[in-house]
């Protein structure tokens, strides 16, 4: 019988065969030349974009993401913050080449301190990932995640 991988797992394995592309100028340390060539092209068609959204905003692009899991038929559940203090993390699945890393932390710190965000800095592509297919997730991300 086999066994599918986490999308943790999956990450973990992208990052050390340095297929986890930038989204912004934190990057990994594994890079490949195609890797390095689409950050860079993802940089310079969305040079402002923003990663990290917080409390009521993370909310909203939580939103997005659930309308673009519905509308594109991604066979994937609704995402939601944690039900106890922790992290998840996903992989949307964008096109045949590319799934988008998705954060989503409620963490609890104590003394009433705490972060609830959701992160969309990373991207995993296979080794046939185009500039076209960075254009698609674009899109993705300016139609339903930053309005």
């Amino acid at each position: 019988m086999k066994t599918q991988k986490t999308d943790w797992t999956v990450i973990k394995e992208a990052e050390e065969q340095g297929m986890m592309v930038a989204m912004t100028y934190l990057v990994e340390r594994n890079r490949t030349a195609l890797n390095e060539e689409l950050s860079r092209y993802f940089k310079e068609k969305l040079p402002s974009y923003k990663s990290l959204f917080e409390d009521d905003e993370g909310e909203e692009v939580l939103i997005g993401i659930n309308d673009y899991l519905e509308e594109s038929k991604s066979g994937m559940h609704e995402l939601d913050f944690p039900l106890h203090s922790g992290e998840d993390v996903y992989l949307i699945p964008i096109n045949e080449h590319i799934q988008l890393k998705i954060l989503i932390a409620d963490q609890y710190h104590g003394d009433g301190e705490y972060s609830k965000y959701v992160c969309m800095d990373f991207f995993l592509i296979d080794d046939q990932a185009t500039k076209e297919d960075v254009a698609v997730l674009i899109e993705v991300i300016q139609k339903y995640f930053c309005s």
